[in-house]
């Protein structure tokens, strides 16, 4: 699952209301953030002269509309009900958009709308005299026509308006010898959650090819996408484009964002119904008491365990990337720069993410352990009770290759490519320096025989090119492939633990499925649903961000998070948190307002999510909306 978390997600603050109070699932908006939002918009219409319009299809909220309309000039609407909703509702403008429409739709429409926008010349041609005979009649919308300016600058093509061949707006060679006349108005849409340096280019990009139809309308809509009210939109260039703009061709202008109204304003709080394939963990304790040992990451003490595979392996990837990025990290630094980049960097990520082991507890383990030759690049001990061998590098370098990156590389790379079963459990204090801890399986057997060794390899397909080093046809090495780093065991399985593997990248080291196929995660399910209350997350796909929790292996304990659906890919996605979670506990997913009660399914009958409001003012929660059997049943026949 390789989606990423909108950077904007991380920005918005812990819920101010008390968990407790809440009934799951449920979607709540905090009306003080809305309202922050609604004031930036509102700056932004009196300082540039636009007119900002709340888009229906990304907030419909209604509940909170008597709030909206004190900031903004109306709303926009994709078709019929949501132009219903705004003239009901909201009370102000009614803009409308649509791909086509119906007869019996423009009927309603006409009546209560102010702007209309065609997506084809043909779909005004069959509509103007409708309008023209309201228009007689005194009252009609103004018309206008979407254009396609083809500059595309979305990444996801679903969300991109100007893909190649997309079915949105009319491209500018369409448009010759049409007759265009009676049209008082240019829509465009081109954005999705962008910048206003993107907006500026798509504008000149609208400027270039409709310069004639510019010249004849009245006003201008921009369409969605802008992404105003996140931290780092530059606001005033958005200001000063609009201005320019105005002052060039002397046009109404309108913005429509949907997503900007309620961004980072809605949390949705679901509830830990069940957890399936949990394993069992064989657990050390190393503390005074031999019970606990401190997490600095958490300033706490929990039970020490080994990690599971698939911890190790997420953790390790984290720590390489953490690694990757050091501050000061260059090709060209010297031994000791490396060393201490590398140093602040590995303490600085084990305190946050509670991988931090005190070097004194866990002294006082291994003093029970029995203690085995380590060579020159780790301390060795075998822990008789777990059936596991525990390394410890030896300052100031990581193992054989000297750097950290490199070593847990090695680590990843026996795991995945020989099946080794080596982990990472944990980054250790010590006087004379930072230390890592993994561990391996203990292997009760003999040295293998170069023989046997040959034979091995060449079953995976490796063959020999050099004594005691091995390779295969992707070019990837394995060095130091000796009997003294390979044993075999009484059915004659051969186990290295002592290899090296060359030649190996690390974004092929980086396919989490691969690395979790083996160790399937623990699953907890949760009384929400992705398909069914957040689907972007599959659809896009995004990462929806949870209060307190990160990447998979980041914190100790990692989960797969399910949906209550019968759908087998109804999986939110993976996360790791600094305690194992417990059935009834709360989860917070941020930034859901936006994008997710309007679109979202009652698909196995499964209940929709309640709509609450907050009031830090009042400090009131509100259950604006609970749904139930009859909500579902209505949907049907």
């Amino acid at each position: 699952m390789a989606a990423e978390i909108p950077p904007h997600a991380l920005e918005q603050t812990a819920p101010r209301f008390d968990l407790n109070r809440v009934e799951t699932p449920a979607y709540v908006v905090d009306l003080e953030l809305l309202r922050q939002n609604l004031e930036k918009l509102a700056m932004v219409q009196r300082e540039s002269g636009c007119k900002v319009l709340l888009a229906l299809k990304g907030f419909s909220m209604f509940s909170t509309f008597g709030l909206v309309r004190q900031y903004l000039s109306g709303c926009c609407a994709s078709g019929l009900h949501e132009a219903l909703l705004a003239h009901e509702e909201f009370g102000k403008e009614v803009h409308v958009y649509a791909p086509a429409f119906k007869d019996e739709e423009m009927r309603q429409i006409i009546p209560i709308a102010h702007h209309i926008s065609f997506n084809s010349p043909r779909q005004w041609h069959k509509f103007r005299p409708m309008i023209e005979a309201a228009k007689a009649r005194g009252h009609a919308p103004s018309p206008g026509l979407r254009v396609n300016p083809e500059h595309s600058e979305v990444e996801v093509s679903l969300y991109d308006p100007c893909s190649p061949g997309c079915r949105l707006g009319t491209r500018d060679e369409a448009l010759e010898g049409e007759d265009l006349s009676g049209l008082e108005g240019l829509h465009f849409h081109a954005l999705c959650e962008q910048n206003s340096d993107t907006l500026e280019r798509v504008v000149g990009a609208v400027e270039k090819r409709f310069p004639k139809f510019l010249e004849q309308v009245k006003w201008v809509n921009m369409g969605g996408g802008h992404h105003i009210t996140r931290n780092n939109y530059d606001v005033d260039r958005l200001i000063k484009l609009i201005q320019g703009f105005k002052q060039r061709w002397g046009k109404e202008v309108y913005l429509e964002p949907g997503e900007a109204i309620a961004l980072n304003t809605g949390y949705l709080v679901a509830s830990v119904l069940d957890m399936v394939g949990e394993k069992k963990r064989s657990t050390v304790a190393i503390s005074t008491a031999d019970s606990t040992i401190k997490n600095h990451g958490q300033g706490s003490t929990h039970s020490f365990r080994y990690r599971t595979a698939a911890d190790s392996v997420g953790a390790a990837r984290a720590l390489i990337e953490c690694l990757e990025n050091a501050p000061g990290r260059t090709d060209s630094a010297d031994a000791a720069q490396r060393i201490n980049s590398e140093t602040e960097s590995l303490l600085g990520w084990a305190q946050k993410s509670g991988w931090l082991i005190e070097h004194t507890a866990l002294a006082r383990y291994t003093e029970k352990s029995t203690e085995l030759e380590g060579a020159s690049e780790h301390d060795v001990y075998l822990d008789n009770e777990a059936g596991r061998v525990l390394k410890l590098t030896k300052p100031p370098n990581f193992g054989a290759r000297g750097e950290a990156k490199a070593y847990l590389g090695n680590v990843l790379a026996c795991r995945l490519l020989l099946g080794v079963d080596w982990r990472l459990e944990g980054v250790v204090t010590a006087p004379d320096g930072l230390r890592i801890l993994t561990s391996q399986g203990f292997i009760q057997g003999e040295r293998a025989s170069d023989t046997q060794i040959e034979s091995w390899f060449a079953a995976l397909g490796f063959l020999k090119v050099r004594e005691n080093t091995y390779q295969n046809s992707d070019g990837i090495s394995v060095a130091d492939a000796r009997p003294d780093n390979i044993f075999r065991d009484a059915k004659g399985t051969l186990f290295p633990f002592d290899v090296h593997v060359l030649g190996v990248t690390f974004a092929s080291l980086f396919d989490e499925s691969e690395a979790l196929e083996s160790d399937p995660l623990p699953t907890a399910i949760l009384d929400t649903s992705a398909t069914a209350h957040m689907p972007d997350t599959l659809e896009m796909p995004y990462r929806a961000h949870i209060i307190g929790a990160d990447f998979p292996g980041v914190l100790p304990h990692t989960y797969r998070l399910g949906g209550m659906t019968c759908l087998a890919g109804d999986i939110i996605n993976d996360y790791s948190f600094a305690e194992p979670l417990q059935i009834g506990q709360k989860l917070v997913f941020t930034d859901m307002a936006h994008y997710t009660m309007v679109k979202t399914t009652t698909f196995n009958g499964v209940p929709h999510p309640d709509i609450d409001t907050y009031d830090p003012e009042t400090d009131e929660l509100r259950v604006v909306k609970r749904f139930g059997y009859e909500d579902f049943k209505r949907k049907l026949s």
